[in-house]
C-alpha cells in the first residue's frame, strides 16, 4: 500500500477505533487483577511492537539483548513488517517472528486476522510498544489485550492523551538523549538499569548470517575491480517515510565523478528494491565507467551486510542502511537536514555527519508522522559536494594508501 494512504488510515481511522475499544476496557479492567510490571521477577512472553524503521529495529537491537539477559528464559516475539523478517531472524534476542504484509490491502487484512489471531492464543504477559506514537501500534496492544487475561502494557508518553490511556507503564520520550538510550530507557521499566550501550552480540550476530564473500565473489567477476583497493559504497536513497532526506541526486553525479578519478577506486551503488528505478536514471548520468557497479535491488540483506562488512566506506542518506554499516564497523560519511543526527546519528570517531542545523532543521519528528511540508530542503542543498570530496580525500580516501 502507499504510505501516505497508511498515513491516513493511521491518522484518521486508527484513533476512532482505538476510543471505542478504550470504552470496553475501562469496564473490563475492574474484573481483572492489576499487575505491577516494576516488581516482576519472571517474563515469560514478551511481544515487541515495531512495524516501520528497518535501521530502527537495529538500534533497538542493544535494548531487546538486555532483556535477554537480564530474563535468559524469556521468550521474545516481535510483531513487524515482512519486509523486515530477514533481519529480524539475525537478531539473537528476538525468538519468534510475527509478520505483517501491506504491499497491498488484501494481504494487509489477511496477514493481519492470522497474525492478531496467533498473538491472542499467546499468552504474553508483557507487550512493548516500541513505536513511537503511531495509533497502529495502540490499536493492536487495545486488540490484543481486550477481554484477554490480564497483561502488562508499556508505551512512550505521547501529547495525544487517549493514547496514553492505551499503557500501564508510559515512558517519558526523552529528546535529549540518542534513540538507542531512548529504548534503554524504555525497557528499564522491566527493572533493568543497564543503559551501557553494547552493539557487539548484534554485529558478530549479522556477521554470522551474512555473505561475507560477496565482495571477494564480486571483485572476481569484474575485471575492472581487481584494481581496486579501495571500495566505497554510495546509497543515494532514503526511505519511503521521508523522501527528502535526500542529498540532491546531481551533489552525488558531481560527487562520484571526482572519486572515480582515482585509479584504485571502486564505486558501488546500493539499494532497495524500491529504489531500482531511482537509481537507474542516476546511473545513466555517471561518465561509463566500469569500476562503477550498480548493485541496487540485486542483493539479499545478507550480501548487503557482508560487502559493507568488507567495504572501506560508505556515503549515504540519512537510511536504514546507514544504521546497517554503524552496526558492522564501517566508516560513515551521512547527510542529515530533516532529521536530526543527535537522535539518530552514527555514534564513534569513523563516522562523520554533515548536518548544517538551519533555522527549519529538523522538520520530522514522531510528532508529525515523519511527514514535512518542505518542498525545498536547503537543509541539504546547503552541503557542497565540494565539501564532502574534500573530507573523503582528507580523512577517509588517502590515509588508507
Amino acid at each position: 500500500m502507499n504510505i501516505n494512504i497508511i498515513r491516513k488510515i493511521d491518522q484518521y481511522i486508527s484513533p476512532i477505533v482505538c476510543r471505542f475499544l478504550l470504552f470496553f476496557k475501562f469496564f473490563s479492567s475492574f474484573s481483572m487483577k492489576p499487575i505491577d510490571v516494576l516488581f516482576q521477577k519472571s517474563y515469560k512472553n514478551i511481544l515487541i511492537l515495531k512495524f516501520f524503521g528497518f535501521g530502527t529495529i537495529l538500534l533497538a537491537a542493544p535494548a531487546l539483548s538486555k532483556i535477554k539477559k537480564a530474563y535468559p528464559s524469556t521468550e521474545i516475539t516481535i510483531f513487524t513488517l515482512s519486509s523486515n523478517y530477514e533481519l529480524c531472524e539475525m537478531l539473537p534476542s528476538i525468538d519468534k517472528i510475527i509478520c505483517l504484509n501491506i504491499d497491498n490491502f488484501l494481504t494487509f487484512v489477511i496477514t493481519f486476522i492470522k497474525a492478531f489471531l496467533g498473538i491472542r492464543r499467546r499468552k504474553f504477559n508483557v507487550i512493548i510498544d516500541l513505536e513511537f506514537i503511531t495509533n497502529f501500534s495502540a490499536l493492536i496492544t487495545l486488540l490484543t489485550t481486550l477481554f484477554a487475561n490480564r497483561k502488562t502494557t508499556v508505551g512512550f508518553n505521547s501529547p495525544i492523551k487517549w493514547r496514553n490511556s492505551v499503557y500501564d507503564v508510559i515512558v517519558s520520550f526523552d529528546h535529549s538523549r540518542h534513540i538507542t538510550k531512548i529504548f534503554s530507557k524504555l525497557v528499564s521499566s522491566l527493572a533493568i538499569n543497564d543503559f551501557a550501550l553494547n552493539f557487539r552480540p548484534i554485529r558478530d550476530a549479522l556477521l554470522k548470517h551474512a555473505d561475507v564473500e560477496y565482495l571477494a565473489n564480486l571483485i572476481e567477476a569484474n575485471d575492472p575491480l581487481k584494481k581496486c583497493d579501495y571500495f566505497l559504497c554510495v546509497n543515494i536513497n532514503a526511505g519511503v517515510l521521508s523522501l527528502n532526506r535526500r542529498w540532491p541526486k546531481e551533489y552525488f553525479n558531481i560527487l562520484i565523478r571526482k572519486l572515480i578519478e582515482e585509479s584504485n577506486v571502486g564505486i558501488l551503488l546500493i539499494g532497495g528494491k524500491e529504489d531500482v528505478d531511482y537509481v537507474s536514471d542516476f546511473q545513466i548520468e555517471l561518465p561509463l565507467s566500469p569500476r562503477i557497479i550498480n548493485l541496487c535491488g540485486k542483493t539479499s540483506l545478507k550480501q548487503l551486510i557482508g560487502l559493507l562488512s568488507k567495504s572501506n566506506l560508505l556515503i549515504t542518506n540519512d537510511s536504514g542502511i546507514l544504521h546497517a554499516a554503524h552496526v558492522t564497523g564501517l566508516s560513515t560519511i551521512s547527510f542529515f537536514g530533516p532529521e536530526t543526527p543527535y537522535l539518530y546519528g552514527p555514534i564513534g570517531k569513523i563516522h562523520h555527519v554533515f548536518y548544517d542545523d538551519l533555522f527549519c532543521s529538523p522538520c520530522i519528528n514522531i510528532y508529525n508522522s515523519k511527514m514535512s511540508r518542505c518542498k525545498d530542503n536547503i537543509c541539504l542543498k546547503s552541503i557542497t559536494p565540494d565539501t564532502v570530496i574534500e573530507l573523503v580525500k582528507k580523512k577517509y580516501l588517502f590515509k588508507t594508501l
